[in-house]
């Protein structure tokens, strides 16, 4: 997928932007706070409904406005145009109108405009908490399969409808029982879909993942993932079955029961899984050198541009914000070799722009957009 332009109206330091981009690459120039990675948040926000940053849509607002506005003009692959805009007015739900319909749901455009994200904030997928590599699965998972979003936001629901429930009893010492039967079954229901799915995933991804850290290292490393699902025991290559999964969940559910009365909270289900990452059979959260965390968290990214791009069949657009800030000189140039190998749209905030022209050989798929305090200068 390309994008030609991006009209953005209010977003954070932004009053009212035309960006048009090149069909390759695209290098987003300006001192911190100049707005660069503004222009990769409209593009998240065209994806996935939301900004790659934590933050909520009020606080995307520029200071002295009620609203933002994004509408992004793209192609697919096919050359079939496409167009998304997403407008927010404070207080109000968030209004999206795509080429596919109007008055969307998140749900219902996440997929259409494929995107691979890299921030130094992503260095946690390798060595911080389960939490943050759940939403690495999540996220990639959730742009290949449809089926994925719609399980992974009922589980959500039904967790959280079980919580309240717990929590009324850890207070009040009172429960509906038919209340909590009936959100349990709907619980180990969906999280039986988003276990299975993300087991499906693992499997599927470990090749993209050891070829893409091939790619970036040029060494003999042995790099491998495993998915470990809470309260579930399988073999990591058998075959699996979800009504394996759905039993495992019922035992489990009946084993914390009393557990989770007192806590008020559940204590099961795919909110507690993890992966692990391992680099030489050992585990990479503890024996990688900061060098082979940035290795991998790179790899894991290239991996994820391959994964969509073989299920999705469409070309992710690639959003680096100020990585190269933290890559050496020969990870550098590593990265760049290989993103110019990948005919795909890239969009990278720098602050020095000097060595991306010297790798770029065709100038007419080459454009540096310059920023000073959210305006275009050049």
């Amino acid at each position: 997928m390309k994008i030609h332009k991006i009209h953005i109206v209010n977003l954070r330091n932004h009053a009212d932007n035309l960006i048009e981009l090149s069909p390759l690459t695209n290098i987003i120039h300006g001192s911190n706070g100049s707005g660069k990675t503004t222009i990769l948040e409209s593009v998240a926000l065209a994806s996935h409904s939301k900004s790659f940053q934590p933050t909520d849509d009020k606080n995307l607002i520029r200071w002295d406005e009620n609203r933002y506005f994004v509408n992004v003009f793209a192609d697919y692959d096919l050359e079939v145009p496409y167009e998304i805009s997403i407008n927010y007015n404070r207080g109000s739900r968030k209004q999206i109108n795509s080429s596919k319909g109007e008055n969307l749901f998140p749900k219902d455009i996440i997929g259409e405009m494929p995107i691979v994200i890299l921030t130094p904030d992503y260095k946690a997928i390798t060595f911080g908490s389960p939490q943050d590599r759940r939403q690495f699965i999540d996220t990639v998972l959730s742009q290949a399969s449809k089926y994925y979003v719609d399980a992974i936001l009922k589980q959500k629901k039904y967790l959280k409808h079980r919580n309240a429930i717990l929590g009324q009893f850890a207070r009040e010492h009172k429960i509906d029982e038919k209340l909590l039967a009936t959100a349990t079954d709907f619980f180990i229901s969906y999280s039986s879909d988003v276990i299975y799915k993300r087991f499906q995933f693992i499997k599927e991804f470990i090749p993209f993942f050891k070829q893409s850290y091939a790619e970036i290292t040029d060494s003999v490393e042995i790099v491998d993932l495993q998915y470990k699902p809470d309260n579930i025991a399988f073999s990591q290559f058998a075959k699996i079955e979800k009504s394996e999964i759905t039993e495992q969940l019922v035992k489990a559910s009946k084993n914390l029961y009393q557990n989770e009365l007192r806590r008020g909270t559940t204590l099961f289900g795919p909110q507690k899984d993890d992966i692990d990452i391992f680099i030489n059979q050992g585990l990479a959260k503890d024996a990688a050198s900061q060098g082979q965390h940035k290795s991998l968290l790179i790899s894991l990214k290239f991996a994820e541009f391959e994964f969509l791009k073989t299920v999705v069949r469409e070309t992710p657009i690639i959003l680096l914000d100020d990585i190269f800030s933290e890559l050496d000189a020969v990870r550098s140039q590593k990265v760049l070799e290989l993103l110019l190998t990948k005919n795909a749209q890239t969009l990278i905030t720098v602050t020095e722009p000097d060595k991306f022209i010297k790798l770029q050989n065709d100038k007419t798929n080459f454009k540096i957009i310059s920023l000073s305090e959210g305006r275009i200068v050049s």
